[in-house]
């Protein structure tokens, strides 16, 4: 059981997310040298930021691939609309994003 379950595709995708994102978040370099942050990256709250980011990536992909499966299929069709207004959205989010952190 543990064994399928870790050579699940999404399962690896949220291992190797977490520990990225983890480590990426464990130090940073400036002039001097290299900045370990243990004390802040071994908080309770940031790991579970890590968890939670690691974890809605992983859905998305699931979630992705559950919808190619099904085009490939022919169960779901899609139109042009859909990628015109997931554009639009994005662009919209990249604004706002942008602009809300004045």
């Amino acid at each position: 059981m543990l064994k399928a379950w870790l050579t699940n595709k999404a399962t690896q995708l949220f291992f190797v997310l977490w520990l990225h994102i983890s480590l990426l978040n464990l130090f940073f370099v400036n002039k001097r040298g290299v900045v370990f942050l243990w004390q802040q990256n071994s908080e309770l709250n940031t790991l579970l930021t890590h968890f939670i980011t690691a974890l809605i990536a992983a859905i998305i992909y699931i979630a992705i691939t559950k919808i190619r499966i099904g085009l490939a299929e022919k169960k779901l069709t899609m139109g042009n609309n859909v990628f015109v207004v997931g554009s639009v959205v994005m662009v919209l989010l990249i604004g706002f994003f942008l602009f809300s952190s004045e």
